[in-house]
């Protein structure tokens, strides 16, 4: 039997994840649960794109995020400030923003926001000013570790996310055809359960994690089929593929 497994990716990012499945002979279920709002811009957020130049880092936290930016860049700065470290938490995100030009700095291994804060230009000195570009709500892990470490960090949130509810209401009858659900975003396991508890955690397949972080949420909420895997990358779930479709 072929394995089969459900993977949430948001249309624009389905295409570099195809090739897994004929790199692995494996059935890829893709569905895009996402509605993404672009947040208008407000006199405040104005005011920071004109001054990014005082910033020391700027981390976008997604494509979405970095699409914000560049657009912010491209009205009103001719030329990209210098002297801006300018971080990101994986290659996707990191194509955004090299395709206008900007050195962008990921970790190698690792998407998450603790391995962006392992990168050296996140040592930050006292009263340095730090920027998080990134969409409404979700993890404050940049803002309270650089805050800690004596930054000025601030957040500016430029889009809003929600689910597609017809979608979500299909996942279930999805899932039960197949063995995996490949989970990178704990806000999007929450919704799962909050649309349809009984089902997901009931439900005999494997949850195909993309960190510790997201094994923590999935044994807080009771859900013990879990594989961890090494990133929220294709190589990442590719890796996962090699090493566990036998023993669905």
């Amino acid at each position: 039997m072929t394995l089969n497994i459900l993977l949430p990716k948001a249309h624009s990012e389905q295409r570099r994840w195809q090739q897994l499945a004929l790199e692995n002979e494996v059935t890829l279920t893709m569905v895009d649960p996402w509605l993404i709002e672009t947040l208008p811009e407000q006199p405040q957020t104005k005011s920071i794109w004109l001054n990014l130049d005082q910033y020391q880092g700027v981390i976008c936290v997604s494509p979405t995020a970095a699409k914000v930016l560049i657009d912010a860049l491209d009205c009103y700065w001719p030329m990209p400030p210098v002297g801006v470290h300018w971080l990101c938490n994986g290659p996707r995100t990191a194509s955004v923003l090299k395709a206008a030009g900007l050195n962008v700095r990921y970790p190698t291994e690792g998407n998450t926001a603790e391995d962006v804060l392992e990168l050296p230009e996140t040592k930050v000195t006292a009263s340095d000013k730090w920027l998080i570009v990134k969409g409404e709500g979700g993890r404050v892990t940049y803002l309270e570790t650089l805050k800690a470490r004596g930054a000025n960090a601030i957040e500016l949130e430029v889009y809003r996310r929600s689910m597609n509810s017809s979608v979500m209401a299909d996942m279930p009858a999805l899932a039960s055809q197949c063995q995996a659900l490949w989970l990178s975003s704990e806000y999007l396991g929450s919704q799962l359960l909050q649309n349809n508890s009984d089902f997901w955690l009931a439900w005999v397949g494997q949850w195909w994690l993309s960190s510790d972080r997201l094994q923590i949420w999935a044994t807080k909420q009771g859900i013990t089929n879990t594989i961890v895997g090494l990133g929220a990358t294709p190589e990442a779930l590719g890796q996962m593929i090699k090493q566990h479709s036998t023993n669905l």
